[in-house]
Parts: C-alpha cells; sequence; structure tokens
C-alpha cells in the first residue's frame, strides 16, 4: 500500500470532500479518506482491514448478482457515476454516486478505488423540483385554453397544455407548425407573430390570430403573449395563451348586421319623401294602399312625429265667434 500511495498522493485524498476507499482484489479495505468516515460513520481506523460490503455496500440487493469493484477488476475497465444506496454505521441510508476503477502494480490489477459521492441532498432538492414541476403542470393542464411556453429563437414548443395538445411537443415542434400549420412564422400584418412583437417591445402583447384547433378547424382566437428575460433582459422564452373568441366574433358579427338592419329600417320609417297625394278639401294623406288616412295619423305612422291638438287663432274665431263678438 505504501508503495502505491506516496504523501503527496494521500494529502491529496485526504482534502477531497468525496468518501474514497481503496480495496484489493479480496475486496478488503486498505484505504480509506476522512471523507468516507463522515458519509458512512465507520472510523478509518474502524474500516481498514474490512470488508468493503461490511462498511459501504449499497443498502439494496442490485449488488449480489454484480459486484461492481469485482467488475472493475475483472474487466479492467473503470465504471464511472453508478447511482447507489449507501447504508450508514446508523443504520441511515445516504442516496449516492459512486465510481469504481481498478488500479495496477507492475502492469498487474491488484484492486480498485472506490470514489462516494454523498448525493442525497440533490435527490430531495430534484424531488422536490419533480413535485414543483408536477404541481405546476397540473395548473397549466386544468386550464381551459391552450398555454404554451415557445422558444424565443427556434419558435419551439418547450411546454403545452392537454388543451393545447393531446401529446407533449414533439422535439423540434414549432408553435407556428402547431397553431397555423405553417412552415415558417406568421408575418401578417393584420395578424402579426406575438413572439415578434414580444422580442421587439420585451412587454406582454395582445394580437387576434386565426388558429387550428386540434381537430383542424379554424378557430378566431385572442393570444397573449408574455416575455421570459434572462439576467441580460434579453427574451429567451415567451409564455402564450390563447382564448377562443370565435363565438364572440360571430355574435358581434350579427349584431353589427342586426343594428344596420335596424338603422335602415328607422332611416326608412323617419324619413317622408316623394310626392304625397293629399285632399285639398279636408286634407287627408292617400297611402300605398289607396287609403284615405288623416295627416296626421299617416306621419304618426311613418315617422317618429308626436301629434297634439289644438286650435289656431283664426279657427277657433270661425267655430266659436261669440268668445270673440265685440273683440275686435
Amino acid at each position: 500500500m505504501k508503495k502505491m500511495l506516496t504523501q503527496a498522493h494521500e494529502a491529496i485524498l485526504n482534502c477531497m470532500g468525496e468518501a474514497i476507499y481503496v480495496i484489493d482484489r479480496s475486496m478488503k479495505i486498505l484505504y480509506a479518506n476522512p471523507a468516507s468516515a463522515k458519509l458512512t460513520g465507520y472510523t478509518v481506523h474502524e474500516a481498514i482491514g474490512k470488508k468493503c460490503e461490511d462498511i459501504f455496500c449499497e443498502a439494496s440487493f442490485r449488488c449480489k448478482g454484480i459486484c461492481p469493484p469485482k467488475k472493475a477488476m475483472r474487466e479492467q475497465q473503470p465504471i464511472l457515476h453508478r447511482e447507489a444506496e449507501t447504508k450508514t454505521k446508523g443504520g441511515d441510508i445516504r442516496q449516492t454516486q459512486i465510481s469504481f476503477s481498478p488500479f495496477y502494480e507492475d502492469e498487474k490489477c491488484v484492486g480498485s478505488v472506490i470514489v462516494i459521492k454523498d448525493i442525497t441532498e440533490v435527490k430531495k432538492a430534484e424531488e422536490q423540483l419533480r413535485k414543483q414541476k408536477d404541481f405546476l403542470m397540473l395548473i397549466i393542464d386544468s386550464l381551459p385554453h391552450p398555454f404554451y411556453v415557445i422558444d424565443a429563437n427556434s419558435y419551439e414548443i418547450r411546454i403545452a397544455n392537454k388543451a393545447g395538445m393531446s401529446e407533449a411537443p414533439a422535439a423540434g415542434q414549432t408553435c407556428f407548425e402547431c397553431t397555423h400549420s405553417r412552415n415558417e412564422p406568421c408575418d401578417e400584418t393584420g395578424h402579426p407573430c406575438p413572439l415578434a412583437e414580444v422580442k421587439k417591445t420585451k412587454l406582454p402583447v395582445v394580437v387576434e390570430h386565426i388558429h387550428r384547433d386540434p381537430d383542424g378547424a379554424l378557430r378566431n382566437c385572442e393570444v397573449h403573449g408574455c416575455p421570459i428575460v434572462d439576467d441580460k433582459g434579453a427574451v429567451v422564452q415567451m409564455i402564450e395563451y390563447s382564448l377562443d373568441i370565435t363565438d364572440r366574433k360571430n355574435a358581434d358579427l350579427q349584431r353589427e348586421g342586426l343594428i344596420g338592419e335596424l338603422r335602415q329600417a328607422l332611416d326608412q320609417v323617419n324619413r317622408l319623401s316623394g310626392l304625397l297625394p293629399i285632399c285639398s278639401s279636408c286634407k287627408k294623406i292617400r297611402d300605398d294602399g289607396g287609403y284615405w288616412t288623416q295627416i296626421e295619423t299617416y306621419i304618426s305612422e311613418h315617422s317618429e312625429a308626436q301629434f297634439s291638438h289644438g286650435l289656431c287663432l283664426d279657427c277657433a274665431r270661425k267655430l266659436y265667434p261669440s268668445l270673440y263678438k265685440g273683440k275686435e
């Protein structure tokens, strides 16, 4: 062992944060660095001379069939970064990443170097991130309208909810392929590309587009785009969600058509034009059906005018002469 490890080598190994063991071909531990005691709970003195399976062998039974250090020594090839469960002296299970590499004396494989890295906290963080991601996707999938996260440079869809795509986006699938069945981004003046607008303004935008739904039908959509920027302020991704406004657009068109018809009808009702046959004596007007109608009735029916009846001075004198006798 002294031949294998110089003082310089041993000093380097003693400073490393990963647990390092050196074993011979019989699986007996020849060397253990101080970091190994922190990981496994066995002191260096306790570990040396013991079999590796008594000190740090993983808790699962995956090594029963193929022992990794034996395999590394037999095939004289390193086994890099194998994840395992390492059982400590106190019975705790640590998630670890282990590398096995054969070492030689006089060109003969005489043992294996084992490097163990504790990744328990990393695994916990990864699991927490996975749960957060799953929870976020659950929220996104619950949205009734399509939702995407789009790469600002390639236009590739990174995330899509079920309302936007029934399956996860394929590698390289772009937003314009998905929503427009196009081979290039939108460039219409009346329907500008939301991503182009977001990259230009670096602000949220709202545009109207015609998208194809999962069945291929054309739908009017109100597209909302929101930029995601990096630490330098450059737009790297865009959040996009679209609201189907087809029914609203159709209702608007129907309402506009109805308003137009009402205005036209109102114009016809309110407008008295052309020649009106009128009796020169009683002043009745002959309508389109040939009937003679009082002038006030006719005008009321063909306009918004309303009448209040009274007597002019001349008619009052004519009808009630006794009231005016001697007053002239």
